[in-house]
């Protein structure tokens, strides 16, 4: 009988060849040491989750233990299935549009043979390669949390002490140099091990496409688990790049994911009636606000020039986000003007529509310029 593996990477592939390929390559990179002290390599699977054929056949060749599904189930059902193909110790959710840094996987493994009572870990998420940019941390979902964004955001002092809530604790999230625990992790990257599987379950397979890491998260910290963020794991996700080709079956499904994740938690009255009861503040934020704060820099086909009145001095938060108010947003922290720039690869990741950037002050967090532009696509 072979000796059992020590990690499994488990990556659904649906339509993202291009992607997978690129998740595995970064993946082949990465040695991992077992507890006697000998280097190995991660076992990689990827289940297509009914591509097309084309995708299919683009998948030949891939260095990883391939399997084929005849009917698209979902991204929950896929991963419990691939699941069911492995016998590691621990295991790795990861989405097709990740890139692993060097030392990525040992980081996680390292951590988990330390950290208390861990059920699942988290890596540091970047938005590019030259991890300038830090996504965001996941925002846990509970009726209570909504119920008061709702209630606080009906008046400007509310959306304010929101705004800057969120900032604190999202810069905590960002400058943190020792594993920082988490009410929930972002299943684009995600290890857990066999034991914690089996005591929570795998993923909820009525979620088709999204919420079905956040109900996991959820079950796992009943369960009396704990989820870290390890900063010492740098791993890129392409946000959304995944389900971007599809954008409004992704939205679709994810509306439908909402409900679902609210029936199940708080009963069928409150998920059918979610949107009603507590629109999510940032949804209908001021537009007075809005023109009055922001310099608008237009239509642009380009990455836009952040023009400032004064030169920077000191540390800065510089945001990205399809909101008004920055929250929640992509970060990256400067010292100069020249840092304030979108390379164009990662204009490129951006759809078409409205977005935002603010700029702010550190250690106080105060806000200095907020700038807005409408994104298009060149023309043909």
């Amino acid at each position: 009988m072979p000796p059992r593996s020590l990690l499994a990477v488990l990556i659904v592939n649906y339509n993202t060849t291009a992607l997978t390929r690129s998740c595995v390559a970064s993946l082949h990179a990465q040695t991992i040491r077992s507890p006697d002290g000998t280097n190995g390599a991660p076992q990689i699977v990827v289940f297509d989750n009914a591509s097309r054929t084309e995708e299919r056949q683009a998948l030949l060749g891939i260095a990883a233990q391939v399997i084929y599904n005849d009917d698209n189930r979902g991204y929950g059902a896929a991963l419990n299935q691939a699941v069911a193909c492995t016998d590691s110790e621990y295991v790795l959710f990861s989405n097709a549009d990740t890139w692993y840094c060097p030392g990525a996987l040992q980081a996680l493994i390292d951590e988990a043979r330390s950290l208390p009572r861990w059920g699942a870990i988290g890596p540091r998420i970047w938005w590019d390669r030259e991890r300038n940019f830090l996504l965001p941390p996941s925002d846990p979902v509970t009726l209570s949390s909504r119920c008061c964004e709702a209630i606080l955001g009906k008046r400007s002092e509310g959306q304010r002490w929101l705004q800057r809530s969120w900032r604190k604790r999202a810069l905590d999230y960002w400058r943190t140099q020792r594993p920082l625990s988490q009410a929930l992790l972002s299943g684009a990257c995600l290890l857990t091990k066999r034991e914690v599987l089996a005591a929570c379950g795998g993923f909820d397979e009525r979620f088709r496409l999204y919420y079905e890491d956040t109900d996991w998260c959820r079950r796992v910290r009943q369960k009396g688990y704990r989820l870290y963020c390890v900063p010492t794991a740098d791993v890129v996700h392409l946000h959304n790049q995944s389900a971007r080709q599809e954008r409004e079956t992704a939205q679709l499904m994810g509306a439908e994911s909402e409900t679902r994740y609210f029936q199940k938690y708080y009963g069928a009255w409150i998920g059918t009636r979610l949107d009603r009861l507590v629109t999510p503040w940032r949804m209908n934020e001021d537009e007075k606000w809005q023109s009055r704060a922001h310099v608008d820099c237009g239509t642009c086909q380009q990455p836009p020039h952040f023009s400032l009145s004064m030169p920077l001095q000191g540390e800065y938060l510089w945001q990205l986000s399809p909101f008004p108010s920055c929250v929640p947003a992509i970060a990256r922290f400067v010292t100069k003007e020249e840092e304030l720039r979108l390379p164009q690869h990662m204009w490129n990741l951006l759809s078409n529509g409205a977005f935002y950037a603010g700029l702010f002050s550190l250690p106080t967090i105060q806000p200095v310029q907020y700038w807005r532009w409408q994104k298009t696509s060149s023309p043909e």
